[in-house]
């Protein structure tokens, strides 16, 4: 009479992509803490300028790249090419909109806001194939999907309507920044609980 065996359950330490992302929990802690700050301030800044806005956006893009760049570079993600091409392509839209706020007239707004949007397009559907590649090792990567599908709804707002009043538009990208912070925070602690696991 043959014995059968069943397969050993997958945890976390056997899969090396979720080793290391439980390791660098902290990059998606501060990138949601970044998103909640510059949320509250387009938010809490009723006469925020355009120029002003850009030039905070800017900031935060510049920030977000250098975290990319890092992840590609140490091996952090799952595509290092893409994530360092990533970063340094939001670099340079931040470089361009901190450096240069008084060029953005309605083209140059509408560039920048179709840049963010595509890069949060991409940024989301990349974490929601993540977290269905690894849903077997991962508790809870439900977040992670709406994580992405946040990420995903706000690019393509941003794409269907970039010529919304400006300061409309600062209150909605405000509204979804702290919405994606408090969700990326809270993927991060998730995360982190993989390291003990």
């Amino acid at each position: 009479m043959s014995e059968t065996t069943t397969p050993p359950a997958t945890s976390p330490s056997d899969t090396p992509i979720l080793n290391v992302i439980a390791a660098n929990w902290w990059a998606l802690l501060l990138r949601g803490i970044l998103l909640i700050i510059i949320g509250l301030y387009a938010l809490l800044n009723p006469g925020l300028t355009l120029l002003t806005w850009a030039f905070v956006v800017g900031c935060f893009l510049i920030a977000d790249g250098i975290l990319a760049i890092l992840a590609g570079v140490a091996g952090w993600t799952q595509s290092r090419t893409w994530t360092i091409l990533r970063g340094v392509l939001a670099i340079i839209a931040g470089a361009f909109a901190a450096g240069h706020p008084a060029l953005f007239g309605a083209i140059a707004a509408m560039t920048v806001v179709l840049v963010i949007a595509g890069l949060s397009v991409v940024s989301g559907v990349l974490e929601i194939i993540v977290a269905i590649r690894e849903r077997k090792a991962i508790e809870g990567e439900g977040w992670m999907i709406l994580d992405g599908v946040f990420s995903v709804l706000f690019g393509v707002a941003l794409a269907l309507v970039p010529l919304l009043s400006a300061s409309l538009l600062i209150r909605i990208s405000g509204g979804f920044a702290i919405l994606f912070g408090v969700v990326a925070i809270y993927c991060s602690i998730r995360i982190r609980s993989l390291k003990s696991n």
